[in-house]
C-alpha cells in the first residue's frame, strides 16, 4: 500500500530540469587571460632599463614607464649579489585582461616564471672557467642555455643551447654527430657597451651603461668607486630588431646573466705591477 507521501508526490506535476542555456554560468573571462602570452608573437624593438631588481620598458621620449608597465623582474638586484649567490629567479610580468559577465573588463598583472639564472665563479687553479646558465621554468622558453667562450678564431661569447642527456642518447643511437647550436653572440663594444648578434651575424641588441661613476676614475673597481657608480649608472638593453617573445625573453634574461658576470668580475681586486 502506497504511503501518504507517495500519494502526495504522485499528484505533483513533473518539472523538467532547466535547459542548458538557462543555467547561470560563472563569470566569463577573456581567452587571452586563459591562454597566456604567445611565445611566437613577434614583438617590436624596445629599450629596457634595469632599476634594482625591476626591468622597465623605456618610452620613445626616454622616460621610464610607470610601475604598472613593468616588463620583467629578478628575485634579487644584481648590484647586491656576491660571490656566494648561486642562482636568482627571472620572471616576466604579463598583463591579464578579464571580462566579467556584464562585459566590464579589468586589468591586472601576474609574474610568470621563465628562467632560473645560475652562476658559478671560475676556479683558475683547477682550470675551470665560470659557468653561467639559464634553467627554463617554462616550455615556452628557449630551453636551457649556457654562455660559453666562442671557439678558437672567434671573438666574444656564445649563448649555446644545452642538449639534454635524453637527446644526446637519442642522437648517439642514430649515429648523428652533435653540433653546438647557439642563439646569440655577445662581443665587447666601445667603452662599457656589449653587442648582441644572432647566428647570422645580424646585430640584435646593444647593452649600454649610461651615466658616469660619479668620480674621477680613481678607485675604479674598488669599494668607494663602486658605491658611487651604483647610484649614478643606468643599465640599458636596446633591442634593435623585432623578435619572437620567447627569443626576447631569452635575450633579456641573458643580458641580466651577463651583467651578473660583469658585476662579479668588477669586484675582483685589480692586480698591480707588484703582483705580476
Amino acid at each position: 500500500m502506497a504511503s501518504k507521501q507517495d500519494m502526495v508526490n504522485a499528484d505533483l506535476p513533473l518539472v523538467p530540469p532547466p535547459a542548458y542555456d538557462d543555467v547561470i554560468e560563472p563569470p566569463a573571462y577573456s581567452s587571452r587571460a586563459e591562454a597566456g602570452a604567445d611565445p611566437d608573437e613577434i614583438l617590436e624593438p624596445a629599450v629596457f632599463v634595469l632599476h634594482g631588481h625591476l626591468i622597465y620598458p623605456q618610452s620613445p621620449s626616454g622616460d621610464v614607464a610607470a610601475s604598472s608597465d613593468m616588463a620583467y623582474q629578478l628575485s634579487h638586484a644584481i648590484e647586491d649579489l656576491g660571490s656566494a649567490t648561486g642562482s636568482i629567479e627571472f620572471e616576466r610580468i604579463d598583463p591579464r585582461v578579464r571580462t566579467a559577465a556584464n562585459g566590464t573588463p579589468s586589468v591586472s598583472t601576474r609574474a610568470k616564471g621563465v628562467y632560473t639564472l645560475e652562476y658559478r665563479n671560475p676556479m683558475p687553479h683547477l682550470g675551470i672557467p665560470f659557468s653561467a646558465r639559464l634553467r627554463p621554468q617554462s616550455r615556452k622558453s628557449l630551453g636551457e642555455v649556457s654562455i660559453e667562450k666562442s671557439p678558437v678564431f672567434h671573438h666574444g661569447y656564445r649563448a649555446v643551447r644545452v642538449v639534454s642527456d635524453a637527446e644526446k642518447l637519442f642522437l648517439e643511437k642514430k649515429g648523428t654527430k652533435m653540433k653546438k647550436e647557439y642563439h646569440f653572440v655577445v662581443k665587447e663594444g666601445q667603452g662599457e657597451a656589449w653587442l648582441w648578434s644572432d647566428p647570422d651575424g645580424r646585430l640584435v641588441a646593444t647593452q649600454e651603461v649610461m651615466g658616469s661613476s660619479g668620480g674621477d676614475g680613481e678607485g675604479e673597481g674598488k669599494g668607494e668607486g663602486k658605491a658611487k657608480a651604483k647610484s649614478t649608472t643606468e643599465h640599458r638593453l636596446v633591442v634593435l630588431v623585432p623578435l619572437p617573445r620567447r627569443a626576447r625573453d631569452g635575450l633579456v634574461a641573458l643580458w641580466c646573466l651577463w651583467m651578473w658576470h660583469l658585476h662579479l668580475e668588477n669586484q675582483k681586486p685589480k692586480k698591480t705591477w707588484e703582483d705580476r
